[in-house]
């Protein structure tokens, strides 16, 4: 049984509209303690999650209020015959996420499987990741819920890495190509970092991931000593919000540490959208149809 000031912990709902749900409209039916105080059980909590978010779907609460639970969850899964099956996974998975049901989005998440790692990128990882920033720029999902949501993608993103070691045979003329990657000083965000990582690995290439928040002086000495022959710079954030440099003076620094013998591709929102010359170090990707556009020119120029 949970208390009042858990029952507003757990769900982010206000006081106010708990009781105002409870008087109002009779959505939840507390026990009282010895004491007196109200008391609520885990169904009651569920009840309130699923209450918050069909809310944030357009539904009334004078309509809902009193359904029970099963009948909730069954507003979620009223989607169209002919989504598809990808959709109905990341569909389920946010929902799972915006209920806080952690170890069922865990289970899902070790469910979803592809033979082709491009396929998992494309079909899975890259909706989820849209519809998430969709759904974060709207206010509908919490930091907490992020977090934990994020923390999950990055655990199936090692675990196709994982796979891929596993079953992984590199032609000769592809070890030649070399990425290191890594985000500038202050930027923190690595899930597209990392899927550029199994993107570049299935591809058959060698990378060395650095990951997020990396200094620039770190970046061009590791560049060096892996004899890297390509350099991805995923950037999410200016300097307003947070990051060191803008982004082409980190670049800049980097350039001046190692030269400009080897490409720099730069990826995210912080990206410049005019074309670079063409002879050029450096590439901006738009998109990762884009970069994956790029590293099957680069495998064919190595066959």
């Amino acid at each position: 049984m949970f208390s009042i000031r858990q029952m507003i912990e757990l769900t982010g709902l206000s006081e106010f509209t708990i009781r105002g749900w409870e008087n109002r409209y009779s959505a939840f039916d507390p026990q009282r303690s010895n004491t007196g105080r109200r008391e609520y059980s885990k169904s009651d909590v569920e009840r309130a999650l699923l209450l918050r978010e069909l809310l944030k779907r357009g539904h009334k609460i004078s309509k809902i209020a009193k359904v029970n639970n099963k009948k909730l969850l069954g507003f979620f899964e009223q989607k169209a015959d002919d989504v598809s099956p990808n959709s109905k996974v990341v569909t389920a998975a946010l929902e799972l996420m915006a209920l806080q049901k952690w170890s069922e989005l865990s289970r899902l998440f070790k469910k979803v499987q592809s033979k082709k790692t491009e396929e998992l990128i494309q079909g899975f990882f890259l909706p989820v990741l849209t519809e998430l920033a969709s759904q974060i720029q709207a206010g509908i999902v919490s930091i907490a819920q992020e977090h934990v949501f994020s923390s999950f993608l990055k655990e199936k993103i090692y675990s196709a890495l994982s796979d891929l070691e596993n079953k992984k045979k590199t032609n000769r003329a592809h070890k030649k190509v070399r990425f290191v990657l890594a985000t500038p000083e202050g930027d923190h965000h690595e899930i597209g970092l990392l899927l550029a990582h199994l993107l570049i690995r299935s591809s058959g290439f060698t990378s060395l991931y650095l990951g997020p928040h990396t200094p620039a002086q770190d970046i061009a000495e590791t560049t060096l000593r892996f004899e890297a022959t390509h350099l991805l710079i995923v950037s999410t954030i200016s300097k307003k919000q947070g990051a060191r440099q803008e982004l082409l003076n980190f670049v800049g620094d980097i350039q001046k540490s190692v030269g400009s013998h080897f490409q720099i591709w730069l990826a995210g929102s912080q990206v410049p959208q005019f074309p670079f010359e063409q002879k050029s170090p450096l590439l901006n990707i738009g998109s990762f149809h884009e970069f994956d556009k790029h590293l099957k020119v680069l495998k064919e120029k190595r066959l």
